[in-house]
């Protein structure tokens, strides 16, 4: 697989961009440039200067990519618990590289993003890769589906759904939909799977002073975590100044009793920390006991890439200073509607400030999708080119015999999609 060194995203970017400041004025003529008489409301286009430079998928990309090699370490943990943890420190470093300040475009129906990562392998003796296939499957309400398969086999699902509301002076980000994380852990001689359901990507957040003021953002959510195949569940809260506290869980399908295994609390900025308790009885023992002592020490001594090395320890969920993140690579590419390409221009011109220009060629793209929408009845299609609905289960399945190659049979052009407004 090779990477287009042309190409890049600014979601894996840093700039003066990010804390530009909001113009009244600036707002106020965005609006009112679009407004005309007869205009219908629902129509108008968000102004550029509330936005990001870059879509919902590379937001997703980037988020959900940077850290993906810290699940290698579940692999290879024995203990259940310890297990769960590596779990929780992963979700955290996908929360905290969140930027809420502004808001990523929404993408069009369609609409479609790939990349990867490479990274060392656990035991540094070769290179593995992590790659992502987004799609935009729904236009109404807008929801994002997207796919990582790791050479290691392990695969992360998502179905998701995101929305930042303008109040004044605050903006609040709400997000749906759970993430399914399935691993394959090594257990004595035995690779068993474990599955692991996150019931939201992200916590609820409110971002204050967005136009006055020093901004803040202030969680107001928990996330509930749970695997039933290791009988593991864990609880986080999240507050203000990105605190962190929760608590891990073991059912005692002896007992039948749910019993409190860890508490953890910290600043997902800096470090959190965890503290395990002691067993209530030999069920709730970590599954280690069923490998032999000779087993254990033997997993001991296989050597560990120095990436690999910031896993849990028995009282540090996770430290900020030593997580190193992955660079993201893009293929070329060959779909008929990409993230990368069909904002290029707005991308562009939203960097170099010109938010005029922004706004002017945003609309543009979101009328003419608009008008190809109401031709093809695409919404209407259960089937996209990476993605597919299951009524049962009622979410947008991931065909996996997909890869970063572009669709051969896919019919669908940049003419049969359509966008909402940002």
């Amino acid at each position: 697989m090779e990477a287009d060194p042309s190409l890049v995203s600014y979601a894996d970017q840093h700039g003066e961009w990010e804390t530009r400041e909001i113009s009244i004025f600036g707002v106020v003529k965005s609006f009112i440039s679009q407004l005309s008489i007869g205009q219908e409301l629902t129509k108008v286009s968000m102004p550029s200067i509330f936005l990001m430079p870059y879509s919902i998928l590379e937001l997703a990309a980037s988020r959900h990519l940077k850290y993906i090699h810290l699940l290698i370490s579940a692999q290879h943990e024995e203990d259940p618990l310890k297990r769960m943890a590596i779990i929780i420190q992963y979700f955290f470093s996908c929360v905290r590289d969140g930027n809420f300040q502004k808001k990523p475009y929404n993408a069009l129906l369609g609409e479609v993003h790939k990349c990867f990562v490479k990274y060392p392998s656990y035991d540094g003796q070769s290179t593995s890769t992590a790659q992502f296939i987004g799609e935009q499957v729904t236009h109404h309400p807008p929801l994002t589906a997207f796919n990582i398969t790791t050479s290691e086999g392990i695969t992360l699902d998502c179905n998701v759904q995101f929305s930042a509301k303008f109040h004044m002076n605050s903006v609040s980000v709400v997000t749906t939909g759970a993430v399914k994380i399935c691993i394959p852990v090594k257990v004595g001689n035995q690779t068993i799977k474990e599955t692991y359901i996150i019931d939201k990507g992200l916590p609820d957040a409110l971002v204050k002073n967005v136009i006055f003021g020093t901004r803040s953002i202030n969680w107001t959510d928990s996330v509930d975590i749970m695997c039933e195949d290791s009988k593991t569940s864990a609880t986080v809260h999240f507050d203000k100044n990105e605190y962190v506290k929760g608590e891990v869980s073991v059912y005692n399908t002896e007992s039948e009793v749910e019993e409190h295994r860890a508490s953890l609390k910290g600043y997902i900025s800096d470090v959190v920390n965890i503290d395990y308790l002691e067993s209530k009885s030999s069920e709730a023992a970590p599954a280690s006991s069923a490998s032999s002592k000779k087993e254990k020490k033997k997993e001991k001594k296989k050597a560990k890439h120095s990436k690999h090395t910031c896993s849990p320890s028995d009282t540090v969920l996770m430290d900020t200073k030593q997580l190193e993140p992955n660079s993201t690579l893009y293929p070329k590419q060959t779909d008929p509607i990409t993230s990368l390409g069909t904002w290029k221009e707005v991308t562009k011109q939203i960097v170099a400030g010109d938010m005029q220009a922004a706004d002017q060629i945003k609309k543009e793209i979101e009328d003419e999708q608009r008008k190809r929408l109401q031709v093809t009845k695409e919404e209407e299609k259960k089937e996209r080119a990476y993605f597919k609905y299951n009524d049962d289960k009622e979410i947008w399945e991931f065909k996996s015999t997909q890869t970063l190659a572009p669709v051969s049979n896919s019919t669908s052009t940049a003419s049969d999609a359509a966008s909402g407004s940002n």
